[in-house]
């Protein structure tokens, strides 16, 4: 058994970067340093700094003809400049307008006076208790240790201290800004938008306050204001128990401890001005929510083993080791994902941050970072109901929606941005990045939705959140859909995130395909969701939309097309494949015909070989942004090629984290949390697909995972696969009703496959329903099936 519930490391954390995280979803820190100094640099959900524009999109509808009419003549630069001109004539002035930077709050510091650097180091992280520690000792065996622990169900944090021997250190509070280190993402110091700190000590507390300086703010700033959400003033807070020898001193306090006590330090974070306030997500433990759900591949690389070992041992292609990186990459992402998902989901980097110059503002960009990151396997692996933040979010920002879909189209309904955070207004945009022309975001959204609601059956969601989006998406999509000479519909201007055709000097297009399937999978799920509902709608005019709009496209180089206008040229070489969303969740009819599917696997092949031709992510290397093989992956394991799903995992755990059991954006670059919740979403699709009244068990089971085990998974149709277990002779799989998702599909009775295309129907109505399946098509008796009691 090698189910993993934490880690250990010989290594030390130098920087926040490779520093060990814990979290409560709504607070984090991060613990860096050495013996000698050890830094903690702590973090709020809310605490986005608004120092950014949130400007309206740019009123681009006066002349969106000329723009759709340029696109579609093949004209990208002339559709470009018109964007530029408009943007201009309504008061943009050519910068591309970020969204606002998540930052930490401040930074603790803790100095040993006696600490030495040359005894031996321990890091451990616990995943079922979300406790990190970082343990040491000298050269004569004296021990010592820092620790961090969170209490997810208060949403508080401590801070722990402990020595074998007296002794007396400082733990000082500071503004915590450090230089720039030569690995970090270039990116604006918005320190300078902060007032600077210094902490007050009042005996039994320790407060630092950090306040915006809207003085420093830039006159584009100054008369296009940020956000009103994020709060101006935050504070950090310790406090000093009773009993403890604490002396101030210069903006800290030097704290004498005694041998063989640990001192406990809470700390909290409150928050002042905006509209966002501090808040507690309603949930489980931390230990609940890990427990879900667990994966064991049988690796046979003990506990024992450090992270570091373990990830030296599959980069060099030991076999278990490989599988000893996947389980822990499991475990970890999945600890790191919970203890980041609070009232809001995780950003690009959790809720962990050691600098005020963050990589792409540390925000949610929902081109693929958020959907094949951060909440990509919450539903799956047991905790659908923590896809809610992401909901929460959303639907802060409905009025910046509709304001986008009639600013830039002239539609109604809802046009959500591919990034936001503080806002929900589509102002990120640039030439070589017209993320204003992506239709696709909030079709994506609503299906999450109806996947979260299919796991549950829980109706509220549908009412509450799918209902909406979907109205909204659909009302846009039937507005700026263009009927053509072909009779068929067309999306134009059309954006496939961040690529450019191989034959256009602009990214502006038409039919992106991603556009096109998220519009034709939006579509069925609004039908579906209007008639559970029992919601007035025009039915009818949504389904001739689906089937109206363009085919999918087989290249003449037997890709699958990632634009659908045969004029556009490819570029497969490329980090997103966004090309590959009918793969992604549920079949789509419209590319289910063999030629396609031989297509989207040539599409993997060729990403993954252009992938592996530069297998490094400085300078020109292509192993970079993680999500991509995220979603190569989950096409890949539903495609059925289960070598290449494997390919993108192993890659995902060996290159893609580090040995504080974080993930990062590029290989071994720029801390982020993407792979890890990518890298469970796709080993569950390998393992487990499902349809509602449908499960496939080990449908994309590589030959190198001959024996395992998973647990917890949760289905569509609102199954919960208790637990799968096969070897090389035969698979066994419990599965049961999750309670109250009866109306996530049609009666009890789902019909379960096997690898080799047996199938059972179990009726899962009196109870948990036990399936064995042989491995071996050769030696296959008829299907068991036994009724639990």
């Amino acid at each position: 058994m090698t189910i993993r519930t934490g880690f250990w490391s010989s290594s030390a954390g130098i920087d926040w970067e490779h520093g060990l995280i814990a979290g409560t979803g709504s607070l984090g820190a991060v613990l860096s340093g050495t013996p000698t100094r050890h830094s903690i640099h702590v973090c709020h959900e809310e605490f986005f700094l608004p120092v950014n524009s949130a400007k309206a999109a740019p009123r681009i509808e006066p002349a969106i003809a000329e723009v759709r009419a340029a696109a579609l003549a093949g004209d990208a630069e002339t559709a470009t400049a018109i964007t530029q001109r408009l943007a201009r004539d309504d008061g943009y002035d050519g910068s591309m307008i970020w969204t606002d930077p998540f930052v930490p709050v401040a930074e603790l510091t803790w100095s040993p006076d006696t600490a030495v650097e040359d005894g031996q180091y321990r890091r451990i992280g616990d995943f079922t208790t979300g406790r990190v520690e970082v343990e040491w000792t000298d050269g004569a065996g004296v021990g010592s240790g820092i620790a961090l622990i969170p209490d997810r169900a208060t949403g508080g944090m401590s801070i722990e201290l402990w020595s074998d021997h007296d002794h007396s250190g400082v733990l000082a509070l500071d503004f915590g800004e450090a230089p720039r280190d030569p690995g970090e993402y270039p990116s604006t110091d918005y320190g300078v938008f902060l007032e600077p700190a210094v902490p007050t000590i009042d005996g039994s507390r320790m407060t630092l306050d950090v306040k915006v300086a809207e003085g420093n703010l830039s006159p584009f700033v100054r008369e296009n204001p940020p956000s009103p959400w994020p709060p101006r003033h935050a504070r950090l807070i310790v406090d000093l128990p009773a009993g403890i020898d604490a002396e101030p001193e210069s903006g800290a306090v030097r704290l004498r401890l005694t041998a063989g006590r640990t001192v406990r330090l809470p700390i909290r974070v409150e928050l002042f001005g905006g509209i966002a306030e501090a808040e507690v997500a309603a949930a489980d433990t931390h230990a609940s929510l890990f427990e879900a759900c667990s994966l064991d591949l049988s690796s046979g690389v003990d506990d024992a083993v450090p992270y570091d070992d373990v990830l030296q041992r599959a980069r060099a292609g030991d076999p278990q080791g490989l599988l000893a990186a996947v389980e822990l990459a499991f475990a970890s992402g999945r600890h790191t994902i919970i203890s980041s998902t609070g009232v809001l989901p995780p950003t690009l980097v959790g809720i962990w941050q050691g600098t005020r110059r963050p990589a792409w503002s540390g925000d949610w960009t929902q081109n693929g970072n958020v959907q094949h990151g951060g909440v990509a396997s919450l539903i799956a692996s047991g905790t659908p109901e923590l896809l809610t933040s992401y909901l929460r979010a959303i639907f802060r920002h409905v009025d910046d929606y509709a304001a986008n879909a009639q600013r830039i189209f002239g539609a109604p309904g809802w046009l959500l941005p591919a990034r936001f955070d503080s806002h929900g207004n589509s102002n990120h945009f640039a030439p070589a990045f017209p993320h204003l022309y992506w239709m696709a975001g909030g079709a994506w959204v609503l299906r999450l939705a109806w996947d979260q609601f299919t796991a549950t059956g829980d109706v509220d969601i549908l009412r509450e959140y799918a209902w909406p989006l979907a109205s909204n998406v659909m009302a846009f999509t039937l507005a700026v859909a263009l009927p053509g000479d072909d009779g068929l519909l067309h999306l134009a201007p059309s954006y496939s995130p961040e690529n450019t055709p191989g034959n256009r000097a602009s990214p502006i297009g038409v039919d992106a395909t991603m556009d096109v399937a998220a519009f034709r999978d939006a579509a069925r799920l609004a039908i579906r969701i209007a008639d559970i509902l029992g919601e007035e709608a025009d039915r009818d005019a949504w389904r001739s939309f689906a089937d109206r709009l363009p085919p999918y496209r087989v290249t003449d180089e037997g890709t699958f097309a990632e634009w659908l206008d045969p004029t556009i040229a490819e570029e497969i070489g490329h980090r997103h494949v966004s090309q590959l969303y009918p793969f992604w969740y549920e079949d789509d009819e419209a590319a289910s015909a063999p030629e396609l599917r031989a297509a989207a696997l040539e599409t993997i092949r060729r990403k993954l070989a252009w992938r592996n031709e530069k297998p490094w992510a400085a300078g020109d290397g292509r192993m970079e942004m993680a999500f991509g093989l995220v979603g190569l992956g989950l096409a890949a394991a539903r495609l059925g090629d289960a070598e290449a799903a494997r390919q993108c995992v192993e890659s995902l755990a060996h290159d893609f984290w580090r040995s504080n059991a974080v993930s990062t954006h590029d290989g071994d670059a720029i801390f982020n949390v993407d792979a890890s919740g990518g890298l469970p979403a796709v080993v569950i699709e390998m393992l487990v697909q499902s349809q509602p009244n449908r499960i496939s068990l080990l449908p994309a089971l590589p030959n190198s995972w001959s024996r395992g085990s998973i647990s917890g998974v949760r289905a569509r149709g609102g199954v919960v696969v208790e637990n799968l277990r096969w070897d090389e002779d035969v698979l066994v799989s419990t599965l049961r009703a999750a309670g109250g998702s009866a109306a996530a599909r049609d009666g009890d009775v789902v019909d379960v496959r096997g690898p080799d295309g047996e199938h059972a129907s179990v009726d899962l109505s009196t109870g948990p329903v036990t399936v064995q399946f042989p491995r071996s098509i050769a030696a296959r008796p008829d299907s068991g099936v036994q009724h639990d009691e």
